[in-house]
């Protein structure tokens, strides 16, 4: 029987790369963590560090390790031409993509199609190695949304995909139908700090966090895990209502028990369904 070939892990910042990581130990599966340096935490565990122009040393880096697959995981802030230090390769590649000129999910496609054809491995999604990370549909923890708060995210759901066709964004904050923010480049946390800030009297304020309609699944699906519902929690909002099958699930019960304790839902929603209401 052959053995399932070693998974490359491209880490970024957060606990995304962590969570796989542990998913990989529990299933046995090897794997090769390369730290992008200046975006994954510092703290990361990893077997090889490259600059985000290194295109040359991550193709030596794949060739020795012989991947064969590969997951790009975890925030990574946009980089200035300047902070990029490329290689040679590196050199060709980013001048054949033209940074400057591509959104992010354009930019996310032309650097994964780059170290495919140059690195010789395929860029796969998480969710395409361990199906378990996905979100489920349906009410995930005890309390579930009240009639404003599922109308707030019908509003929240509507407003993030139509910004997400225009690659801005996978989340919005809505209380009582009044859209209190968008996501841009700060992520979400952030957002919903600034949201916090400008709630209203009362009480509601629901989260919500979509795919882009035309993103590519295999990376920056949207994630949600405990730093989120800690978020939530602070601004006093409600609820969390993410799209299921294409978001992240990180510390699933980490985060469903942090929920609770607080009494505020998470729902994990199909869009197809959304959509056709």
């Amino acid at each position: 029987m052959e053995a399932t070939p070693k998974l490359g892990i491209l880490a970024g910042g957060g606990s995304a790369p962590r969570e796989l990581i542990s998913v990989c130990r529990a299933q046995k599966r090897s794997f090769f963590i390369i730290a992008l340096e200046g975006q994954a935490d510092t703290d990361l565990m990893c077997d090889a560090s490259i600059g985000l122009g290194a295109f040359g040393k991550l193709k030596k880096i794949c060739q020795q390790e012989r991947l064969s697959e590969m997951v790009m995981l975890g925030r990574v802030r946009r980089p200035s031409v300047a902070e990029l230090k490329p290689d040679f390769l590196g050199i060709k590649v980013i001048a054949k993509i033209g940074l400057n000129s591509l959104g992010d999910d354009g930019l996310l496609r032309s650097v994964s199609k780059a170290i495919e054809d140059e690195c010789g491995v395929s860029i796969v999604g998480a969710h395409d190695v361990f199906k378990e990370l996905l979100t489920p549909e349906g009410v995930l923890t005890k309390v579930g949304p009240d009639r404003q708060s599922q109308k707030d995210i019908k509003r929240g759901f509507k407003v993030v995909r139509s910004l997400g066709s225009l690659d801005v964004g996978q989340a919005a904050v809505v209380q009582r139908g009044l859209v209190l923010g968008v996501e841009a480049i700060e992520g979400t946390d952030a957002l919903i700090a600034r949201a916090g800030e400008l709630k209203r009297e009362g009480g509601g304020g629901i989260v919500v966090k979509c795919a882009k309609p035309q993103q590519d699944d295999r990376f920056d699906l949207p994630t949600l895990g405990p730093s989120t519902i800690d978020c939530i929690v602070h601004a006093g909002f409600v609820g969390l209502a993410v799209e299921s099958g294409r978001s992240l699930f990180l510390e699933r019960e980490k985060t469903i028990e942090a929920a609770n304790k607080a009494g505020i839902f998470i729902v994990g929603l199909c869009m197809e369904e959304k959509d056709g209401e």
